[in-house]
């Protein structure tokens, strides 16, 4: 009898969560608010490991987020870009990105793999990044140690950011004309 009571108090839970918060969070995402940004817009107390869940699972059912790419990394043809070029870093995202849109243009992020097993890395990569850049990359639950996120007005901030800085080499993978641009700094600290 207690099994059939738990099930029903999970669903109350998650009908209640649903319609206090679900939609909100969904909507927040899409407007690419961060965790933190959208737990202080919610008006129903939510537990920030569930909007986190919300956030992740909301993101890879719209492809914002993806485990991998659905073209194989060897049928890309590869453009390699110095860090120290600037003004062609932006200027080729944007031609990529006219050429491609921006739904099938994805950033790769290694950020799961830095932050289980590179702690010290990981902090010095986020050093770069301002308060709302910091926040949003924080907010990601990053469960796997390679991931792809869209390259998004924000993602794209945050990776000629990390490109410039040379703290990471960068690769955006654009699927529709099977280009990847590859854009590295100087790696030394």
């Amino acid at each position: 009898m207690g099994e059939g009571k738990d099930y029903f108090n999970q669903a109350l839970s998650d009908f209640m969560f649903e319609a206090a918060s679900g939609g909100a969070i969904r909507h927040l995402t899409d407007m690419g608010y961060s965790v933190d940004q959208i737990l202080g817009k919610l008006s129903f107390p939510t537990p920030r490991e569930r909007v986190e869940k919300t956030v992740y699972r909301h993101m890879r059912e719209t492809g914002l987020l993806l485990s991998e790419l659905s073209v194989r990394e060897t049928d890309f043809h590869v453009s390699v870009l110095e860090a120290r070029y600037a003004d062609q870093i932006s200027a080729r995202f944007l031609k990529l990105l006219e050429q491609n849109g921006e739904k099938s243009a994805y950033l790769e992020c290694t950020y799961g793999s830095l932050q289980r097993r590179e702690p010290a890395r990981w902090e010095a990569l986020l050093s770069c990044l301002n308060s709302r850049e910091r926040e949003y990359l924080c907010g990601v639950r990053w469960e796997r140690d390679v991931m792809y996120h869209r390259l998004n007005s924000r993602m794209r901030e945050i990776a000629v950011k990390l490109a410039l800085v040379g703290k990471t080499q960068q690769r955006c993978f654009f699927l529709e004309r099977r280009e990847m641009l590859v854009v590295y700094g100087s790696l030394e600290e």
